[in-house]
């Protein structure tokens, strides 16, 4: 390469980064398209994507909604206070909609709206009652009934009061109406004081991860909190969750990041004294942040928070070439050539990309980004640290060759174990990790909230008597109505259980829609209760003979309720989230959700009851994607060992006899991660994996590094900095409350501490045939000077 060569592609390089300035800026020109769905971690499940539908159905209700509970000693006005803050977010648009008086769920009368479906919907009772005796039984009750101050009756329309029977088996909402506000009494089995909330329930205008959603609601609630600080204020929703771990990864970014940054700026100043030292520290930082954040958001269109603070880390890995040039241009002075340096830098980048690449095929969309982030960030600090650092003139500082002379002969191990005493102890560690090493593929690892949150979600859930929808019975059919036929037996199913001490309850559109079949079943049932049963209750409350002959007349033509007609009707709406209605394969579908009892036995009945009946599926959204959790841990595991075979087999081919030395820092550490996560009981997920990975990556670049210059005290003070501050950026990452990066960082933490000891244990005793002896029995290259 020529001088003007060489100087060309340093241009090109800047008008690259000038470019993607230019383009960060537009994208950037409404903000930072920023993401904290931590679900975005998760993948499509391709193997159940009507299961997926389900899930996505059950979960909308909680994603598009929030609930809050107000208990206050002035409930009323403490309640008025509240609801007048969050009415101004509704007139703002952030708020769709809140309801918190009596009066915004008022609904008109089921009898007002249920037209002639009555006739078709009766309770197994009154069917029992009327196969049994004609419904002779039922006229005392309906007589009762007619004359009760407290009815309404109808002695034309429904004479009986069938319709309020029906009703009564519905599921009944907790929440009533006092004081003229929607009101939560809870009573003494759930709560234990029997104290009443106020009920506030709210729509959500756009999405619950939308960060200026979650700021102002976090800030009128957090206002309302500071004037009211006697009340309790409970929340419920996934803006919450969300919003809790948006605000706790703007912390981890400031904090982790900073703290990283500020170590490494520390340690640069200690060791070369020179402030231009960290002026050009940055340059590669700075070109490496903006070329990965640019493409990054170019390629995903949204940049997700937990990318952010794993980007923050990679401070570390990117001063890695930094400091290998910066400390052998520091320790040879004049002398110094980047063709020296080059293939070494060159494969520490490919050690650490093949890792990131490796990571960016699992099937996980959210790691994808991270690893392109991570990718595109080190070769842009790649490409600066080569095109442009060469070309800024550096004042070694003396002590920084002093120092490296120092630490080179401090850190000379004293004695060097023989190759058996090394296969015994690798063979004693991967027996530990054989025998003794666990994992864990819990859902927890993705959960940022706060067990308080987590604590006051539940109370809210117990006290509501409700549930999310994390278990289900999943049901298909040819049709709606072969649909609601096998909803109907699953139904009778679950009651059998239930009446055998199962305790579980259950929701099903087969208790309000009844099949075909059954509701003609049933009004032909009615249509016997009102013959000779009708004209005794009409002869004993003294009503004229023509309010029997209306009765009758009612019945002539009673249309079928359909499941789109009952999910119309204001009590209708609840059940909407069980209907999936046609599928991509042409049939239809339905949920039946599942609350109460959680334990194997419990589980092992549904399973048996799913089971009895056909094209029906139990599912466990918890454990469903914990399992897919799990089966990415395995293949991400896969992946790193297909990388380190690879990267075993290219070093092989370079390095032949010496290649064990190169990959023994590496592999060397992640076996000792593993025996240590053994025998501390800490189980292995799919962060720790990735935390190898990372590992694998730098680990590789110090061993590369620890046999092309193999004598060289430049090298080791650049492999000893370029690991601590590694320590720094990824080894903090142990501190962080989100359990993913916890692990992952800790992983580091022992990981990277691990390649640092081992490198001396296995650098060459003499100079042999490495990097920079070859370098100085070459004749001079004609390129040399471009390079200098």
């Amino acid at each position: 390469m020529t001088h003007a060569s060489y100087r060309r592609l340093g241009h090109l390089w800047l008008g690259v980064l000038a470019l993607c300035a230019l383009w960060l800026g537009i994208m950037l020109r409404d903000g930072l398209p920023a993401d904290s769905d931590l679900s975005a971690l998760l993948p499509a499940d391709r193997q159940a994507p009507l299961v997926e539908a389900a899930d996505r159905q059950l979960g909308r209700g909680f994603e598009d909604r929030f609930l809050l509970l107000l208990r206050a000693d002035e409930r009323v006005a403490a309640t008025q206070a509240l609801g007048n803050a969050l009415e101004q977010r509704v007139a703002k648009g952030t708020l769709a909609s809140l309801d918190w008086r009596a009066l915004d769920l008022a609904d008109r009368d089921p009898r007002d709206w249920m037209g002639e479906w009555r006739y078709r919907l009766l309770t197994p009772a009154w069917q029992q009652a009327i196969d049994a005796d004609g419904g002779d039984t039922l006229v005392a009750p309906a007589l009762r009934r007619l004359f009760s101050p407290t009815a309404r009756p109808e002695p034309v329309a429904d004479p009986f009061g069938m319709t309020d029977a029906w009703l009564a088996r519905q599921p009944e909402s907790p929440i009533t109406a006092r004081d003229g506000l929607l009101t939560l009494d809870a009573d003494r089995q759930h709560d234990g004081n029997g104290e009443r909330f106020s009920v506030l329930i709210g729509e959500l205008a756009g999405s619950p991860y939308a960060m200026g959603s979650q700021r102002a609601l976090h800030e009128t609630l957090t206002r309302f909190e500071q004037a009211h600080p006697d009340a309790e204020l409970l929340r419920s929703g996934l803006i919450f969750h969300a919003g809790a771990g948006a605000r706790q990864a703007k912390r981890e970014i400031s904090t982790i990041g900073a703290a990283s940054l500020l170590g490494v700026l520390l340690i640069i100043g200690f060791v070369f004294r020179s402030p231009r030292v960290l002026v050009q520290l940055t340059l590669p930082l700075l070109a490496g942040s903006l070329f990965a954040l640019t493409l990054t958001l170019a390629l995903f269109g949204r940049l997700h928070l937990l990318t952010l603070a794993f980007g923050a880390s990679l401070i570390g890995i990117a001063v890695d070439y930094v400091l290998h040039l910066q400390c052998d241009r520091a320790v040879e002075g004049q002398d110094f050539t980047l063709r020296r340096l080059l293939p070494s830098l060159t494969l520490g980048l490919v050690s650490s990309v093949v890792a990131y690449v490796a990571q960016a095929l699992t099937p996980m969309p959210g790691l994808r980004q991270m690893a392109a982030f991570a990718a595109f960030g080190l070769v842009g600090a790649w490409l600066t640290v080569v095109l442009w650092l060469p070309r800024c003139r550096l004042r070694a500082s003396p002590f920084t060759a002093r120092f490296a002379a120092r630490w080179w002969q401090q850190c000379q191990p004293r004695w060097r174990p023989r190759p058996w005493v090394a296969l015994l102890a690798a063979a004693v560690l991967v027996t530990i990790c054989a025998t003794r090493l666990e994992s864990d593929d819990s859902l927890a690892l993705l959960n940022p909230s706060p067990p308080a949150m987590m604590q006051e979600e539940a109370r809210v859930q117990t006290l509501l008597e409700q549930d999310t929808g994390s278990r289900y019975l999943l049901v298909r059919a040819a049709d709606e109505d072969a649909l609601l036929r096998r909803l109907h037996r699953l139904d009778g199913a679950l009651d059998a259980a239930i009446d055998g001490g199962l305790g579980i309850d259950y929701q099903s559109l087969a208790t309000a829609v009844p099949p075909r079949a059954v509701q003609q079943a049933n009004l032909a049932r009615v249509r016997k209760l009102y013959g000779a049963p009708l004209d005794r209750l009409i002869a004993r409350a003294g009503l004229p003979e023509s309010t029997a002959d209306a009765a009758r007349a009612r019945l002539d033509d009673v249309p079928i309720l359909d499941v789109e007609g009952w999910l119309a009707t204001p009590l209708g709406e609840f059940g909407q989230r069980l209907w999936l209605g046609e599928t991509p394969a042409g049939d239809v579908a339905a949920m039946i959700v599942i609350d109460g009892t959680r334990d194997s036995d419990t589980r092992a009945a549904l399973e048996a009851i799913a089971a009895a009946e056909p094209q029906t599926r139990y599912v466990d959204r918890v454990s469903r994607l914990g399992a897919l959790l799990g089966e990415l841990r395995r293949q991400t595991a896969v992946w790193v060992a297909g990388a380190m075979a690879l990267m075993a087999l290219a070093l092989a081919w370079r390095y032949r006899r010496r290649a064990w030395r190169v990959m023994v820092p590496p592999f060397g550490a992640t076996l000792i991660v593993l025996a240590l996560f053994s025998l501390a009981g800490v189980p292995l997920n799919l962060f720790s994996q990735l935390g190898l990975l990372l590992v694998l990556g730098i680990g590789l670049d110090a061993g590369i590094f620890n046999v092309e210059h193999a004598r060289r005290p430049s090298t080791w003070l650049a492999i000893s900095l370029s690991t601590l501050t590694s320590l720094l950026a990824f080894g903090t990452l142990s501190f962080s409350a989100t359990p993913a990066l916890h692990y992952l960082g800790l992983t580091c933490l022992i990981g990277l501490a691990s390649v640092w000891a081992l490198v001396p244990w296995v650098r060459p005793q003499d100079s042999g045939p490495d990097a920079a002896t070859r370098a100085s029995t070459r004749p001079p290259s004609p390129y040399q000077g471009a390079l200098e």
